[in-house]
């Protein structure tokens, strides 16, 4: 073998200790190769104590399996008491004569990429505990701010019944500003605190018929679709592994941004849902929500699902702008996909993925 750094490969007979060398055994272990071949020190040895069950596990296993390549991971200190890692794969070659097995193994040194993981994993730790830090933080500013914001809010219309029309115009005005915006601030609150909600009130995906739970959601909607003369309507759908109180969020989200943001035509929705496969991907559930409603501009198709980001006033569409955003983070908690195709004028399909297991 030529030495390649980071590289050594060698032969070992049936008792597992090497009898040929080659690549660059010093830069790696500390010792000469000769170190090894004269037995004065044993590849076994250097090996930390935790992980010789395994390794001798392994070459049992390859001893038995010799059309089966044999790859493990473990560590070695090294003569200067460092702890390395290695990759090592396994292959048992034909026996020259009988009691003259013998295992071919290359060796590698993996010690940069799994500092490289183990770097990763703890600043994956670290957004995740900021991230539970930051939804906890929302969840109790939003919570501990609904009280005195409903204390200003009443007092406000408490004001603007007793004294609208006894002030004069402008005081009228301001006083209807002051309530306005105190109403919008405690919408916003109550939809900031259903956000956090879909992380802190979370409970685990069991299996679940959507069409149970959509069926449902059509119920408690049963009096907003009649004002709006909607017609919904949908397909048989599967039973899926969710948070079934999560998922009834995301369809009623759905059914009713499809409502509101009507055309002049009465509105019609229609749910359906198909198995799909995906390169690289597991079996997904593809649902969809199709409106005949006003569309959207496909410039603006990321942006509507952002957290309090609106393309239309709020005095022709009422509402916060976090219903798409809530929408978006429960299919993502499930590990999958949301997304939206439209046509102005003509209605919008909104389309999101769950896998098939959980």
């Amino acid at each position: 073998m030529q030495n390649i750094y980071g590289l050594i490969g060698l032969n070992l007979n049936e008792n597992f200790e090497p009898t040929s060398m080659d690549g660059t055994v010093e830069e790696i272990t500390g010792y000469i190769k000769e170190d090894f071949l004269s037995r004065k020190v044993k590849w076994t040895e250097i090996v930390v104590p935790e992980d010789q069950p395994l390794l001798s596990e392994k070459m049992k296993e390859t001893m038995s399996n010799p059309d089966t390549s044999i790859e493990l991971e473990y560590r070695i200190k090294n003569k200067d008491g460092e702890i390395i890692w290695i990759w090592e794969i396994l292959q048992k070659l034909p026996a020259e004569s009988r009691g003259s097995e013998k295992i071919q193994a290359i060796v590698r040194d993996i010690t940069e990429q799994k500092r490289a993981e183990e770097m990763l994993r703890l600043k994956l730790e670290e957004l995740t505990h900021s991230n539970e830090e930051l939804e906890q933080f929302a969840y109790i500013a939003s919570h501990d701010l609904q009280e005195p914001l409903r204390m200003v809010a009443s007092y406000l219309q408490l004001l603007q019944r007793k004294y609208q029309g006894n002030l004069d115009e402008k005081a009228d005005k301001y006083i209807y500003f002051a309530v306005d915006g105190a109403t919008r601030m405690q919408d916003l609150i109550n939809d900031l605190l259903e956000f956090s909600r879909v992380t802190t009130r979370a409970r685990e995906p069991e299996p679940t018929d959507s069409e149970v739970i959509l069926n449902r959601v059509l119920c408690d909607l049963e009096l907003f679709i009649q004002e709006n003369k909607a017609t919904i309507s949908h397909d048989p759908l599967p039973e899926v592994i969710v948070d079934n109180t999560q998922l009834a969020q995301v369809l009623q989200n759905l059914i009713v941004n499809g409502i509101k943001f009507h055309s002049k035509k009465a509105p019609k929705i229609h749910i359906s849902a198909k198995r799909i496969s995906a390169e690289n991907k597991e079996n997904e559930w593809l649902f969809s929500v199709q409106d005949n409603g006003i569309g959207v501009d496909p410039q603006y198709y990321n942006r509507i699902f952002e957290v309090f980001k609106r393309l239309n006033k709020k005095e022709e569409y009422p509402g916060t702008g976090i219903g798409l955003a809530i929408c978006k983070k429960i299919v993502e908690r499930h590990g999958g996909r949301i997304w939206v195709e439209s046509e102005l004028d003509k209605g919008s399909t909104f389309y999101f993925t769950l896998p098939v297991n959980s």
